[in-house]
């Protein structure tokens, strides 16, 4: 087992995962999301990368089994929501429960130490959806000289898991970002955390690309993986959280498990650090393992 090694020296540590707290077979000091949010710093820039608590974010769900667990990271946390995250076709009780570290439009962004942060809602529909598009194109224009941009949203576009392709709705936001230099997508949904190499809106493999992360290993149960692209470059069935090192034109990245190992890690340059190399974005290295 390999220790959680320090990466490069950061302006910002940020940990992030999806579908987390579930209390339904297991009380919350007992819980996997107890082990999940032991890995995280006191104090550390948390993503929620959706589905906040099951069968649903209610507020007695959030209270009795989130509270206790990723809540002690609520004072430092960006939440962007899952479908769990809505009840009765409303997310009330996770707006109250998030406040600022949320947005009732279900869309934000932060400026965090040079990188351009964008929490998106990939469960909006129709007019409320296209609302979510113009003003993701809005921010995006007016960020033109931001080097370094993170967006994330909770159902993934690519994925190797059983709800592969439920993100289709969010192709063209991807298109978006990749037109704009985005950096990095994080999402959840599917129970286990995938690697992707740096690809278009197409899910071609191409050296200036979004490189995008699934992570739903916050502590709800795994499942396995289905017919991986071969563009998908780790899969690892196994509790955790991603931990990112956001720096100045470039990051880097781990995946801890929950026994503390690392399973994946890798850096890279940001697409537009240099402004006379923009839409050029090399790898600095990279590893990653199957499940074993």
């Amino acid at each position: 087992m390999s220790a959680a090694l320090p990466l490069l020296v950061a302006l910002l540590e940020v940990y992030a995962a999806g579908d987390i707290a579930d209390c339904r077979k297991s009380a919350a000091a007992e819980s996997v999301a107890a082990r999940t949010a032991g890995l995280i710093p006191p104090g550390a820039t948390v993503f929620v990368l959706g589905d906040t608590a099951y069968p649903s974010a209610t507020q007695d769900a959030l209270e009795a089994c989130y509270e206790p667990t990723w809540g002690r990271h609520r004072a430092a946390t960006l939440a962007i929501p899952g479908n769990h995250d809505y009840v009765d076709g409303r997310r009330d009780d996770f707006l109250a429960y998030f406040g600022s570290g949320a947005a009732p439009e279900g869309y934000f962004a932060r400026e965090l130490d040079g990188w351009l942060v964008i929490g998106l809602d990939s469960h909006l529909s129709g007019e409320l959806l296209d609302r979510q598009y113009a003003w993701l194109e809005a921010t995006l224009a007016a960020h033109t000289d931001t080097p370094c941009t993170l967006a994330m949203w909770h159902t993934p576009l690519f994925s190797s898991g059983l709800h592969r392709g439920a993100g289709e709705h969010m192709r063209r936001f991807w298109a978006l970002l990749d037109a704009h230099g985005a950096d990095v997508v994080l999402g959840g949904h599917e129970h286990f955390y995938e690697a992707f190499e740096p690809l278009d809106a197409e899910g071609r493999p191409v050296e200036d690309g979004i490189r995008s992360f699934v992570v739903g290993t916050g502590g709800t149960r795994l499942y396995g993986f289905w017919n991986p692209p071969y563009a998908s470059r780790a899969r690892i069935l196994k509790h955790g959280v991603l931990r990112l090192s956001l720096d100045d034109g470039v990051y880097a990245w781990q995946f801890i498990r929950v026994d503390g190992g690392v399973a994946d890690a890798g850096e890279a340059r940001c697409r537009w650090s240099d402004p006379e190399n923009r839409g050029h974005s090399p790898i600095i290295g990279g590893r990653g393992h199957d499940p074993r």
